[in-house]
């Protein structure tokens, strides 16, 4: 115990080995973190950075904002926006009368893509 103190033991020169590895990739990947926040450019840490986790998972949440971004812009247009909400009310509607009848047959059915995110929810 007494040496472990003195002359310290491997773990801790292996965890801050980890720590610098930790510190020199988020160094790398700070630009290319920075670019996935912008629009159009969240593509460059996605593709360019494959390998460094920090740019990654920035160039992911990037992706999603864009996404979202690019969703707004196409609702905040008066004749798109009002057709594809229309729509989505058609298909709820539709899904809905679909759930309904399955119900009263006493079967299962799973909304496309929808039952997937409900099977996910913990109520």
């Amino acid at each position: 115990m007494m040496a472990e103190q003195i002359f310290g033991t491997g773990e801790t020169k292996n965890s801050e080995t980890e720590e610098e590895q930790k510190k020199k990739m988020i160094e790398e990947g700070k630009g290319a973190a920075i670019l996935g926040y912008i629009p159009f450019m969240c593509f460059i840490p996605l593709i360019k950075m494959k390998d460094n986790p920090f740019a990654l998972k920035h160039g992911k949440q990037g992706l999603i904002l864009f996404i979202i971004e690019i969703a707004a812009v196409i609702f905040l247009l008066p004749k798109i926006g009002d057709l594809i909400w229309s729509m989505v009310i058609v298909l709820c509607l539709a899904c809905a009368v679909a759930g309904i009848f399955f119900a009263l047959q006493g079967q299962e059915w799973k909304i496309p893509f929808i039952g997937d995110l409900g099977d996910k929810f913990k109520v």
